[in-house]
């Protein structure tokens, strides 16, 4: 059972980070609009490359050259331009139309959404209220523009809150994590499991919570309090000993640094705290704390670094009789370096480097590299009509552990290595600016110098997550 539980604990760690649902990707950090805030439509749903987006800006722009006064060439153009990134020649665009015909509500709130993306607020609220304010406004825009509204309020908010849940149902082809067939090896001598630990597949329900509150203090670096929590649940059908509780914290304030020789970079100091239960039987608390470091390296590529601290405190359960042997200090790296390749494919890169350091059990102590990437894809929504991108992500991992010394309950002469590979491939779908569904398949495959740890898992999972 001891196995068992530290292999549960180690795919939530490698999954997507502990307490993230394990299809996420690392957030496009370059000016991503805050959580919550309404999303922009794809201007053409219909652009499939960067190469196709340049061949169509081209020719609506020379269309607009031949037909300056015709308001369809004009929203093309300003669609067009908006999803290649050129905003001030959308923008402008949009505007000329104003002057044709000022009684167009629709391209009032156009207008107010680019203005939002480019930050400006105060111009954004002013077209918003003037699509409000027509008398044939139509209902989706009355909607969209008021939605963009209440958020420019909230962000003159010192105090903000945001957030997303998320509700699923997975299917594991080995939801107990247990090894392919019953030999393994027991004080260094081969031995049988029973049929009870083999790898069993199951369904369990998922679902997620991460809630974002910020305190914007007002002052010349940009400084905030930030903190995050994050609660998981995974509940198992049939092999309730798969069975994850998870509860997380880190709070600390971010300000700018270094202003003049970076665009923008800022420093987190912060404290975490989170505790875990498996088989609805606590597990560990811990607590510990570390720094973040934020930097925009060029107008697409950026960079997020963490290092962090942790000390887990172990205690012995009925359950868990030796559960005090996973007492101790665990120390992490991350990087990761999100980089947007065109209007509507990014890509990210990262790598991690992590130390537990066990207090009484030296066979418990491992050093683990990991190297990881992946893309993210934007297309036109095909079916549903919503104005907004379907979006397809493919993430990859490799991890290699390495422990300190053998574990004599398994074999006294052999250390443990072992080796994870991670594969993930999701579709989110948006109902509305804040409802998505989402379906992803990923395999989780383990090897290992030691049969006792090595393992296959496949698994499917499909859910509907909510932002507020």
């Amino acid at each position: 059972m001891r196995l068992r539980v530290w292999a549960l604990l180690g795919v939530l760690a490698v999954c997507g980070g502990l307490g993230s649902r394990p299809f996420a990707v690392p957030p496009a950090y370059a000016q991503a609009p805050a959580a919550g805030a309404p999303a922009a439509p794809p201007a053409n749903p219909t652009a499939t490359s960067k190469a196709e987006l340049d061949r169509q800006y081209d020719a609506a722009f020379q269309e607009m050259l031949q037909k300056p006064a015709d308001l369809d060439v004009l929203f093309k153009f300003a669609a067009i331009a908006s999803q290649t990134g050129d905003l001030e020649g959308a923008i402008s665009a949009l505007e000329r139309m104003l002057l044709i015909n000022a009684n167009l509500p629709r391209v009032r709130l156009e207008l107010g959404v680019l203005y939002y993306r480019l930050n400006s607020y105060e111009v954004a609220r002013t077209y918003l209220e003037g699509a409000l304010q027509s008398p044939s406004v139509p209902p989706d825009v009355r909607n969209r523009a008021e939605q963009f509204l209440a958020q420019i309020v909230n962000q003159a908010k010192p105090s903000q809150f945001h957030g997303e849940a998320f509700v699923g149902f997975r299917y594991q082809s080995n939801a107990n994590l247990g090894p392919a067939t019953s030999a393994v090896r027991l004080f260094g001598q081969a031995a049988n499991l029973n049929q009870q630990a083999i790898g069993s597949p199951d369904w369990g329900a998922v679902s997620t919570l991460q809630v974002r509150h910020t305190y914007d203090f007002g002052t010349q670096d940009k400084a905030t309090l930030e903190t995050f929590f994050t609660g998981y649940a995974n509940r198992q059908f049939t092999q309730s000993a798969a069975n994850v509780w998870l509860l997380d914290l880190t709070t600390g304030p971010r300000f700018q640094v270094f202003n003049g020789t970076f665009e923008d970079m800022t420093v987190k100091p912060l404290l975490a705290a989170g505790a875990i239960w498996v088989n609805d039987t606590y597990y560990y608390a811990s607590y510990g704390g570390g720094v973040e470091v934020n930097t925009l390296l060029s107008d697409r590529l950026r960079n997020v670094s963490t290092a962090v601290w942790r000390r887990h405190e172990n205690t012995d359960t009925a359950y868990l009789p030796t559960n005090s042997l996973f007492r101790g200090t665990e120390y992490t790296f991350n990087t990761v370096f999100p980089f947007q390749l065109t209007p509507i494919v990014s890509l990210f890169g990262s790598g991690s480097a992590q130390r537990f350091m066990s207090d009484l059990a030296p066979w418990q102590s491992y050093t683990l590299w990991g190297i990881g990437g992946g893309m993210t894809f934007r297309f036109g929504d095909p079916v549903l009509k919503t104005g907004l991108p379907w979006i397809v992500s493919l993430t990859a991992s490799e991890q290699w552990w390495h422990y300190d010394a053998p574990d004599v309950t398994v074999d006294p002469t052999a250390y443990r290595d072992q080796t994870d590979f991670i594969l993930n491939l999701t579709l989110a779908v948006p109902f509305d600016e804040r409802t998505t569904f989402s379906v992803s398949g990923g395999r989780f495959v383990r090897n290992a110098t030691l049969p006792n740890y090595a393992f296959e898992n496949n698994n499917v999972m499909f859910g509907v997550s909510w932002r507020f």
